[in-house]
């Protein structure tokens, strides 16, 4: 629960200099909010590692592959991912890049997804022999 007052905090306090920056010079302002984006980003990676071992011991428990589990967190961090670098691209001003940005994480998401949709037909055509 701390760190929910910590991000928060951290937040308001990081807009408020961005803001301040902004209003002298665009440029600064930007990179501010870039800055902390990006601290914020990792503050939040480092957390996750703790949900992927709850996740990793619960898939152990219940017979789910760890390949299948690596890739399902691995979609996840790509998700998170793009939208970050998104909303970046959005904040320094560059919706077109931001566009695709989102379209380009979107095609390795679904690059990735390939051996899920393999497995899946595999499945559904061993059903039908």
């Amino acid at each position: 629960m701390n760190d929910i007052f910590r991000m928060a905090g951290f937040s308001v306090i990081a807009a408020l200099i961005a803001f301040t920056l902004r209003a002298a010079h665009r440029q600064a302002g930007a990179a501010a909010a870039l800055a902390a984006g990006m601290m914020l980003f990792f503050f939040a990676v480092t957390r996750l590692s703790q949900a992927a071992n709850a996740l990793r011991a619960l898939a152990e428990k219940s017979g789910v592959e760890n390949e299948m589990l690596m890739l399902m967190l691995k979609m996840v961090g790509l998700a998170y991912i793009t939208e970050f670098s998104v909303q970046a691209c959005q904040d320094a001003g560059e919706n077109g890049l931001a566009s695709k940005a989102g379209l380009c994480g979107k095609m390795l998401l679904m690059l990735e997804t390939l051996p899920l949709i393999t497995r899946i037909g595999e499945l559904v055509l061993s059903f039908s022999l």
